[in-house]
Order: structure tokens, then sequence, then C-alpha cells
């Protein structure tokens, strides 16, 4: 990180500033960054004088000007002295609301002289003297609220500052608890609590806090009463909180809380995320532990009515040193893992043994440790629970979460089949034998046989009335299956039956959702519809502060921005979602898989040959998911390489996956290749729904290069550029072999434009691409030409015969095979001419 806070984000305030003839007032709260604005603001300026207000200085008559002024004072008026005394074109007044009222009374009467030009910043609800309140208010100066910084522009900040990328949970976390203050976010970073992880940075650990910002934030709250403090106490510890307290208004009124309506309860809460964190610092452990269990009393009184009473009462309790019923924990330990604060889940589940809790509280403990990627832990406990005597729909759920647990942790596709298999004795439930079915349904189906999954489940179904587990597990299950077959239609069909009959508990359980989100994303994918899939996969990443969660959208994110042609930003979000990923991961072959072949298309082959040879390491093997995505990099980095024999094996091998949705693009990555013959076929045989399958196999059997003209066309209206790339070149190639020049220029120079803006891609179609080449005076009238002027006025500013014009202009629209100057400035402007 540099040693300099980098100055950034504040590109529009700064302008306005810069150009402001008369000076401004700059207004905002404590740490905005008013001071930095201003020093930027006067930057290498000649002729600028400092000011720096202080309560002390504000003492004495013009103390804060002291070091501008003569030493012996006159006896006549003494703001004509000082006025006639500032030697400076530019004033700069830092603190001005700490003036004293002489000192505010000189700035006042020089921006009303104007002959200094007056730049002076003002916090935002501290008291100003009046003088310089009417700088703004009498219109003598404009005021310019310095408002937080928005998300992105904290973004710019952190990168500038850190010198890389910042991960998007992170920024997001950051925004949050600095509230777009500049100081805070600078501490937050000194504190130490990001970390590098290739390039990305990350939030590592807890929060702490530096002495400075420490300082700054107890110095914002202020001297407490006892009652005050002991409300805000209980805030820190336990907001939101609906409070009744008579010292409400006064905190409120110092901005220290804020209050909000929430149906019959007022919610009240600290005004700064940061005020939580001075407040827990400064108490002992036995202050901490006599708030918390007076916080779970406090809702106990009132009846624990709300559903996350119950996580909070858990915690406060154990927080106290009195944990009490283990009942109460395994209930909070569930609703901490549905909300994947999965650390917190474990600690709850764990003190809910410790009191007492049997096996089912173990199980839970289980879940829990899959879910927080630590597979072999959680088997060990699955296994020692299903041995310790489970009975009936207990033993089913412990076989069931196991068996995910071996499929996705662990790789073990067919013990997880065992352990399903031997739950069922034939003394099971109809529930219960259903969800064995299912649940079985769904491994088969991740191990990759599509067919036997779906007769299982059909068989299942045979067993008798769904129940409402059934219906659940089922439902969820079968949606997986029809998008990695790609069945768009049917499955539009299956999940509207599916959430009409759930009604509003259909999104009750966390990883069927994400499971859900999961299928849409590759239906959108399948189908073509890009923009639909980006906004899903960007949704269902946002929404889960889970890390495998997204990890597994950030590289879905990845593919379709690659699909789109955006492959700068694809290398990007599939590095973020990369750095997520724990030593051992299901979800390495998506993201190491996008990121491998983005590098290859960027024209990295050895990156992308290093970043493949790390997912045999990380990638644990679950079927056509994990391993699709590593073999699609493959290809193209061997295509890289040269290797267009082995890219081609490779394709094949992706063609023969038994999900439809993978063996439909390795068989469009044999057309992309040059070898249409050996995909045609079977392409016209996959039955994935959908507008782009067709596409696909008009790509494949294109026999002319008209027929290829309008294909790129067709990607295009995908938003697939680089798709549209590859077959204008491919078609410019073939127009060339027929002696059709013109017409291998003009698709030339649509290729060249649309590989323009796949940021940096370069594939086999486009090797013999060259930029259609001008000669100076050519890309002269071009871009004359595309910017509207008339032949004529072209000649006249040029000093060229009309003629001499109109020949260069025909000239320009042979070589980039266009015909107009509306078609020369699209490409000239594609082009970043």
């Amino acid at each position: 990180m540099p040693s300099l806070w980098p100055f950034a984000g504040r590109s529009a305030p700064l302008a306005a500033l810069r150009s402001a003839p008369r000076g401004s007032v700059v207004v905002g709260p404590a740490g905005a960054g008013k001071s930095r604005l201003a020093s930027q603001a006067v930057e290498k300026q000649d002729g600028v004088a400092w000011v720096r207000a202080t309560a002390a200085a504000a003492e004495i008559p013009l103390g804060a000007f002291a070091h501008l002024l003569p030493p012996t004072p006159p006896s006549g008026n003494p703001l004509t002295w000082a006025a006639n005394a500032i030697d400076a074109g530019t004033l700069v007044v830092d603190d001005a609301h700490l003036l004293d009222p002489v000192s505010a009374a000189l700035v006042h009467r020089l921006a009303q002289d104007r002959r200094v030009r007056v730049l002076a910043t003002v916090r935002s609800g501290a008291p100003a003297p009046d003088a310089i309140v009417a700088l703004w208010k009498d219109g003598l100066l404009p005021r310019l609220d310095l408002e937080p910084l928005t998300l992105a522009e904290t973004g710019s900040v952190l990168e500038a500052a850190l010198g890389g990328r910042i991960e998007t949970a992170t920024l997001a976390r950051l925004w949050d608890i600095s509230q777009g203050n500049a100081l805070y976010l600078r501490e937050l970073v000194l504190s130490g609590v990001l970390r590098d992880v290739g390039g990305l940075w990350l939030w590592h650990g807890e929060l702490t806090l530096t002495s400075t910002l420490r300082e700054t934030i107890a110095a914002r709250i202020g001297e407490l009463t006892a009652e005050e403090r002991d409300t805000l106490e209980l805030l820190a510890y336990g907001e939101p909180l609906g409070l009744d307290s008579p010292v409400l208004e006064q905190l409120e009124a110092r901005q220290l809380i804020t209050a909000q309506q929430d149906g019959k309860r007022l919610q009240v809460r600290l005004a700064h995320p940061l005020y939580g964190e001075v407040i827990r610092e400064s108490c002992g452990t036995l202050r901490a532990r006599a708030v918390h269990r007076r916080l779970a009393a406090m809702v106990e009184a009132a009846g624990g009515r709300r559903r996350e009473d119950v996580l909070r009462t858990a915690v406060w309790r154990l927080d106290g040193g009195a944990p009490g019923d283990p009942g109460l924990l395994a209930r909070a330990a569930d609703q901490a893992r549905a909300v994947r604060d999965l650390a917190l889940a474990e600690r709850l589940a764990r003190a809910a043994i410790d009191a007492g809790g049997g096996p089912t509280v173990r199980l839970g403990l289980a879940a829990i440790l899959g879910y927080r990627d630590r597979y072999a832990e959680a088997e060990e406990v699955f296994r020692e629970v299903q041995e310790s005597g489970l009975t009936g729909d207990h033993r089913v759920d412990c076989a069931t979460t196991r068996a995910f647990n071996l499929l996705w942790g662990l790789g073990r596709p067919d013990q997880a089949l065992r352990v399903l298999d031997e739950a069922d004795d034939g003394t099971l439930s109809l529930d219960a034998r259903q969800g064995v079915g299912f649940v079985g349904g769904a491994v088969i189906g991740y191990a990759g046989d599509l067919d036997a999954a779906a007769a299982r489940m059909d068989a299942t179904e045979r067993l008798g009335p769904l129940t409402p587990r059934g219906v659940l597990v089922h439902g969820f299950a079968r949606a997986s299956l029809l998008a990695c077959a790609g069945r768009a239609a049917e499955f539009q069909e299956w999940t509207d039956r599916l959430f009409a009959t759930l009604g509003p508990h259909a999104d009750r359980n966390p990883s069927m959702s994400t499971s859900m989100a999961e299928a849409r994303v590759r239906i959108a994918v399948s189908s073509g519809d890009l923009p639909a899939a980006l906004r899903l996969a960007e949704h269902a990443g946002g929404q889960d502060g889970w890390a495998r969660s997204r990890a597994q959208f950030g590289a879905y994110r990845a593919m379709v921005l690659r699909l789109g042609g955006q492959v700068g930003e694809a290398l990007a979000a599939a590095a973020e979602a990369v750095a997520l990923l724990p030593p051992r991961s299901p979800l390495g072959g998506s993201c190491l898989g996008e990121l491998a072949h983005a590098q290859a298309l960027l024209g990295d082959p050895a990156a992308a040959e290093a970043t493949l040879a790390r997912a045999r390491d990380v990638t644990v093997p679950t079927g056509p998911a994990a391993e699709a995505p590593l073999r699609l990099a493959r290809v193209w980095t061997l295509a890289a390489r040269g290797d267009i024999t082995g890219a081609v094996e490779t394709a094949l091998t992706v063609a023969a996956s038994p999900y439809p949705i993978y063996a439909m693009v390795g068989l469009h990555d044999l057309v992309r290749l040059g070898r249409p013959s050996l995909a045609a076929a079977r392409l016209a045989d996959l039955p994935v729904d959908g507008p782009l399958l067709p596409l696909l196999v008009r790509h494949a059997t294109a026999a002319t290069p008209q027929a290829l003209d309008e294909v790129s066309l067709g990607f295009e209206t995908f938003g697939m550029l680089l798709h549209a790339a590859e077959t204008s070149a491919r078609a410019a190639l073939i127009y060339r072999d027929q002696g059709l020049q013109r017409a291998a220029r003009a698709a030339e120079t649509r290729a060249w434009t649309l590989t323009r803006r796949c940021q940096g891609a370069r594939t086999v179609a486009l090797l013999d691409l060259d930029v259609p080449g001008l000669t100076p005076r050519q890309r002269e009238v071009a871009v004359l030409a595309a910017r509207g002027l008339t032949n004529r006025e072209i000649a006249e500013r040029l000093v060229l015969s009309i003629r001499t014009v109109a020949n260069t202009l025909y000239a320009v629209y042979e070589r980039t095979g266009v015909n107009d100057r509306v078609a020369l400035a699209d490409l000239l402007d594609a082009g970043g001419e």
C-alpha cells in the first residue's frame, strides 16, 4: 500500500471547487475529506495562504490568522488592516466553524471584497459563527455539500490505495461500516483487516480499530451520563432494540442513535456501526456479560414473539455465561445456519452439545461443518451419529445430509448412494422413503446419469401421494435435472407449478433456493438469454454472504461475461471467485475453469496451464459440473498453443458429456475450431430448448459466406460478440477464396470491429485478422466524413479538390467494406478513432 493515502473518488466536487471563480464553502461531516479536497483543489497553485482554525486559537481574536498578519495591530479598524495584510490570491480556511468572531468577520469581508478567492471548510452539524454561515446564506460563496463516498467511489479509493482489486463483498462490507467516511475508511484499511490473495484484497479476521480511529469515534460520542452510557451499551450489543428510555431523545439530538417505526415497535439503532465497536471495546468482560444477560431477559420478558428472537436470545445467553436450554441453542444454530452465519452456527451447536444435546444436535453440527467446507470433519460426525442408534426419520435426515457431504465434499457418489440405500430398512414412513428416493435421484443426476436419476425419481413418485417435504425435495431436484438437460420449456412449466404449490414457503430452505438459482442461470445460458443469466448470477451471488455461494455464482458471472465477449471482465470475475475457494472444493472446476478459459482467450496459455494444474489439486470430482468447465478451458488453452488437433480431441470429450448443456458447447467449439462436420448432425439431435441451439446448428451447417454473415448477425443479437467476430472472420476468408474482395473486406471489417469490443480476446478464427489499413490521408478523410462533413467541406479544410476527396473516400469504402458515412462513423467509433 502506498505510504500516502491517494486522492480518489471525488472528481465531481474537485472539479466544482476548481471552477468556482470566487471560491466556495465545503460542508461535510468529520472525516469526509473536506481538508484533503481543498488541498487538492489548490495544488500547484501559486499565492495560496492557509488558515487552520482550532478551538485554542479561537480564544484570541484573529488568532488563526496570526501567521499572516504583521506583529503590531493598528489603532484603527482591525478588519481593514487585516484584510489589507492578506497578500494571497487564494485563502483556504480549514474548519472555519472554529473561528473566533473577528476572524469569521474577516473571512466574510474578504469574500465580500472579492479581492481574494476564499475556500472554506465547515463541519456539518457544528455551530458556526454567523459571519461564516452568511457566506452561503447571503450568496457570497456557493455551498458545496460533501456527501459520503458512494460504493463505486469507495472502490476507486481502495483500489488506488491498495494497488489491486478489492473483492466485491469486502468492498460492500467496508462501505457499510465506514458509511462512506473517508477517514474511517482509511483507518479501517490501516487496521490490517484486509489480506492480499493473488492481487485481490479480501476481508480477513476480526475487525480491530486503530488508535486514531478509536480516539476519533470516542471524541464524536463525547461525554455520557450513566443512563446514556447504559442505553448505548444495550444498543452496542443488541441493536436493533425496541427501547423506551427518557434519554433517547437527547441521544437522537446528538446524532448518536436513530429510531424507526417497524410495525408496532419503535426500533432504535446506533447512528454509526463504529460507535458500537468503540463502546464494546470500553466494556470489560464482566460488564459485557451482564449486558448480554440483561438483553436476554428483556426479550424473554416481552415474550420473544419474533422469529429472530430465538437466535438473539441464545447468543446473548451464551455470551452472558448462562447458555441454558440445549434445545434453544440447537434451534438458534439452525437459524444461524439458515442465514449463513456459519461460524456462529457452529459455536451454538457445540454449546448445545456441551449443554446436553443429543444425536440430533450432533447431526446439525455435522451439516454445519459441511457448509464450512470441512467435509472430512463432517463425515466423521455423520458416521458417529449414524452409528449411535438413530431411528426412523432422524436416521433418514442423517443419511440424506451425509449423502450430499459425501458427494459434494468428498467426491464419493457411490458411497453416498450406499448410505441412502442402507437407511431404507423397510420400516420407514412414506415421507422418509420419499426423501431417500428423491435425494438418491439427485445424487445420481449430479454424478452424471440424468436418465437413471429421472427413473429413480419416477419410481419414488409411485410410492404414494407426495408429502409436503416430498414435494419440496422432488420439486427442486427435478428442476435441477431439467436445467442440466437444457429443457427450458419443461423447466419453466415445472417450476411454475412447484412454486404455486409451495406458496410463500418456497424459499425457506437456503440450500434449495441456491440450487434453484443455479438452475435458472443454466437455463438462461443454454437458451442464449445472457442478460437474464447475468442478472440472476449477480443477484444470487449478492444475496448470500456465504463465500461458497459467492464463488459459485461468481464463476457463473464470469462464464456469462466470457460468452458476451467481455473477456477482460470475465477474467476479473473468475479471479475473484477463485480467491474465495477453500483448499478443496466442488466449485474448483467451475471457478478455475473459467479463470483458465479467460486467460487462454486473452492469449496467455502459460497462465491458463498453471491454473488448470492447480485445479487438479483443488477440485473435488463431483461429476460433469466440475469436469466440463476445466475441459472447455483446456480446449482453448491448447488452441492458444497452436495445438488444434489436441483442442479438437478435448472438445470431443466435452461433446460426449451426459449433460446436454455441456455437450452443446463442446460440439459448437468444434465448429469454432474449424471442424463443423464433426458437430453438425450431433448438434441438431440435441434436446436442448431455446433459440440458441438452432443458431449453433445454422453455424455448423453454413455452406456459404452469406450464411455465415447471417449467423454472425444472430450471435451479435444474442450479445455473443466474440462468436460473431469469429464467424465474420471465417466468412471473410471464404469470400476472399471466391474472389469477392469487397465482400471479404466488409466481413473482415465487421470481424475487426467486433473483436475490438472483446477486451483483447484472440482465438484461432481471428489469427489472420488484420486491422483494416488506411493511409494517413485516407484516415484523415475518413474521420472528417464520419463526423458528417460534406466532400466540399473536407476539400476546403484539407486543401484538396472535391474529386480527390471523392476518390479517397471511395477507396476507404472499398478497403473497409462499408457503404456510407453512417457505417463509417460506427466503424471508426468502435475502433477508437
